[in-house]
């Protein structure tokens, strides 16, 4: 009885009952900092920084992680400096970098990647010729492009990536009309343009690719997660 009064106190001087943070909200992310030194020891093969900006020159240390598998800056304005520190990493399989500054020439750096699968990247300064240049890796799997000037002109480069799985894109110049060209072209491929399957495109394929969780539908960025 005294717990019900207790509690009826409580609301009428909040005006509600306010539920605790659960604990992943009270969980702080670790820094760039901890996770490069955990990469660093072998305790883990990935770094996400979702939170916040990674200070540019901090990325010049990732050379450490030679072992690294995902990279995931939500935040990071990723230059084509940068792009030529994370092409040196040849370990890597999931690079997510959905508020980037990259140009064709920092993109085609990444796709260089020799077991890259997952790319994810936005940027306000890829054309048609930088995705022309990433179609040309043997191995990607998964491209997501959002916030990004890029137009039906890319289709053809697209439809050209032969292991090509899956394919996102939010936000950019692209239409339906080059949408329905990319289906014509690649019937079997899963596609998500603006958040939508477009007609006839393979719209069964699992969202699950096994490596970024955030490639789902998380467009803060991503996302990628690659479980996006």
């Amino acid at each position: 009885m005294l717990r019900l009064l207790f509690l009826v106190l409580a609301i009428s001087l909040t005006g509600c009952f306010v539920k605790p943070p659960s604990q992943e909200a009270q969980r702080a992310e670790p820094s760039f900092e901890r996770q490069l030194l955990d990469v660093s020891s072998a305790a883990t093969d990935s770094i996400h920084v979702t939170s916040s900006a990674v200070p540019l020159q901090q990325l010049q240390h990732l050379t450490e992680a030679t072992d690294l598998r995902e990279l995931r800056l939500d935040q990071t304005p990723v230059t084509d400096a940068e792009a030529e520190v994370i092409a040196s990493i040849p370990s890597l399989k999931v690079v997510n970098l959905p508020n980037s500054e990259l140009t064709d020439e920092g993109i085609a750096k990444i796709a260089s990647l020799p077991q890259l699968e997952l790319l994810r990247v936005g940027s306000p300064h890829l054309t048609d010729a930088g995705i022309a240049k990433v179609s040309q890796s043997p191995t990607i799997l998964y491209l997501h492009l959002l916030d990004s000037p890029i137009t039906d002109a890319a289709v053809d480069s697209i439809a050209a990536m032969e292991k090509l799985e899956s394919f996102y894109a939010d936000g950019t110049k692209l239409t339906d009309d080059g949408m329905s060209k990319l289906v014509k072209a690649k019937p079997n491929l899963h596609i998500h343009f603006n958040d939508l399957h477009p007609v006839g495109s393979h719209a069964g394929h699992s969202h699950d690719h096994g490596h970024d969780h955030d490639h789902s539908h998380d467009h803060s960025h991503d996302d990628h997660d690659h479980k996006h």
